[in-house]
């Protein structure tokens, strides 16, 4: 057991090693460190794979902490008073308490970013309105412009699965996804998406082409995909393209 829990720590510790490769110096690649700059370099990735300064420690507990390490590597078992502690009632709360602050930092965090990305939608569409007529909005705050209408005997509801190739963008132009990239449409069920994308392909018929610009809170709000590009309070542009409405 021992072995098999050393073998995936240290499996998944690899993996998790591997992407900092490609950002790694180069010019520090003929250098060998030593075995203690390698022990440094552990501790060091550990403390961030662990999210300990997510969860409000700083370097002034690194001493406390270092003790713990110290007498876990020289014990050959769990020591019973220390496991007895961390399942305990007051150390639980100690790192639930820790836990709910981080998150409310990074909410706040969230909310502060997802406001001035929210202005910018406002603002964009505003002059995308001004500019161009063909824009329409419905009473939910979707913005669109039906650029092909389709066969207008084959409307998709939101109960209809849908056949689409599409590019997702945000109002700057990066692009976070796109079927076309990937070389074949997709499937959806267009209750089983962001509300602004299954509303407004409803606008068109099969073989029709739309516009869709989606404020936030008919998109990802501001708790989209971590480490995804889009932002929290993004408005996303779709282009897309309606190929077949498969009835629900």
């Amino acid at each position: 057991m021992m072995f098999q829990k050393t073998c995936f720590f240290t499996c998944g510790l690899l993996a998790a090693l591997s992407p900092l490769q490609l950002i790694a110096d180069d010019s520090a690649a003929d250098a060998v460190p030593s075995q203690e700059q390698m022990m440094e370099a552990f501790g060091y990735f550990s403390a961030f794979q662990m999210g300990l300064s997510n969860l409000g420690f700083t370097a002034e507990d690194a001493p406390a902490i270092n003790r713990g390490i110290t007498r876990a590597l020289g014990d050959t078992e769990p020591s019973p008073e220390m496991m007895q502690m961390v399942q305990g009632e007051v150390f639980q709360s100690f790192i639930q308490e820790r836990v709910q602050a981080a998150q409310a930092e990074q909410e706040e965090a969230s909310n502060a970013a997802a406001a001035g990305n929210i202005a910018a939608g406002q603002a964009f569409i505003a002059d995308l309105k001004a500019e161009d007529a063909g824009v329409e909005a419905t009473a939910s705050g979707l913005h669109y412009k039906v650029v092909e209408s389709g066969d207008a005997d084959k409307m998709p509801t939101m109960e209809d699965t849908v056949l689409v190739h599409y590019k997702g963008t945000r109002i700057d132009g990066t692009q976070f996804d796109s079927s076309y990239d990937r070389g074949e449409p997709a499937t959806f069920p267009l209750n089983g998406v962001v509300p602004g994308f299954g509303e407004g392909l409803t606008k068109i018929g099969a073989g029709g082409k739309i516009l869709l610009y989606i404020p936030s809170e008919l998109g990802y709000g501001n708790n989209p995909r971590p480490g995804g590009a889009i932002e929290p309070g993004d408005t996303l542009v779709f282009e897309c393209e309606l190929i077949e409405v498969n009835p629900g």
